[in-house]
């Protein structure tokens, strides 16, 4: 490839790069030397590189047949299987027909993580990763929106609704951030009756993450949970005799969730705490 990127040393520890093409670095000093050579590393594996007058000129490398890729292969590769001539498999999923799989890779991550298999995070990491690009790629060639597109969108998020760093808010802990998220969340949503937050949590959660979720935005709205406490084990009881009666727990969980919510809030109830 003929395009040449320039980065200062700093610049170039820091960069996203792209390794398919040249890139040329300038102003390595002994005092960042060993941060450039690890990024080196990081980004094309075991090849050497040799400091010329506090500079490096690295060839790029387009090759699919490569000992290290990088960000930029990923897009490459994924417009390749999905090009006229490509995958086959890959041109003809749409959003619809891989919808379970980025629900099936959450929860093999999830599983990853409960392990601590370290290497098996790396990897699910990955394939959830892979839901994202194809998931863009799809709309790209759709033309509904692009890969930069959902960073924009990603990167906008997280400056507007971190009020506490990019903002004037203070936040001294965890839980006073998540509340200068929620708020600028609620903003941002336009979302500032209960219904209207309710609405916006997916039916298709698991129905105990639903019930959970919108539980606490009704408490939060000054519904009474009068239940008493349970342990584990009393909840698993009560589901073995939910069994017995043959409901679809995950059904009938949802529909009675929803039943609360819209009775709070038409004014129907006031406090929970159990059966009826």
């Amino acid at each position: 490839m003929n395009s040449v990127f320039t980065l200062t040393a700093d610049d170039f520890v820091c960069a996203v790069i792209d390794t398919r093409y040249d890139v040329r670095v300038v102003g390595i000093t002994d005092d960042n030397l060993g941060r450039v050579r690890a990024k080196f590393r990081d980004l094309y594996g075991d090849a050497d590189f040799a400091v010329q007058g506090g500079e490096i000129y690295i060839k790029g490398n387009d090759s699919l047949f490569k000992p290290r890729y990088s960000d930029g292969d990923l897009v490459h590769v994924m417009k390749r299987l999905t090009a006229e001539d490509g995958c086959p498999w890959d041109r003809a999923q749409t959003h619809e027909s891989i919808r379970i799989n980025a629900v099936e890779e959450a929860y093999e991550l999830c599983e990853a993580i409960d392990n601590r298999d370290v290497g098996n995070i790396e990897e699910e990491i990955g394939d959830l990763l892979l839901q994202a690009v194809l998931h863009s790629d799809i709309a790209e060639r759709s033309e509904e929106f692009t890969r930069i597109d959902v960073i924009d969108a990603l990167v906008r998020k997280l400056v507007t609704r971190h009020t506490h760093i990019f903002g004037d808010n203070k936040a001294s802990d965890p839980e006073s951030a998540l509340k200068f998220w929620e708020a600028a969340k609620a903003v941002e949503k336009k979302a500032s009756s209960t219904k209207e937050q309710i609405s916006r949590i997916p039916e298709s959660f698991p129905a105990l993450l639903y019930a959970q979720k919108v539980l606490k935005k009704l408490t939060k709205a000054g519904l009474k949970n009068t239940a008493d406490e349970i342990s584990v084990e009393e909840l698993f009881a009560a589901v073995c005799g939910a069994v017995k009666t043959g409901a679809d727990l995950e059904v009938e969980l949802t529909r009675r969730v929803r039943e609360l919510a819209a009775d709070f809030i038409s004014g129907k109830v006031t406090e929970t705490g159990g059966a009826e």
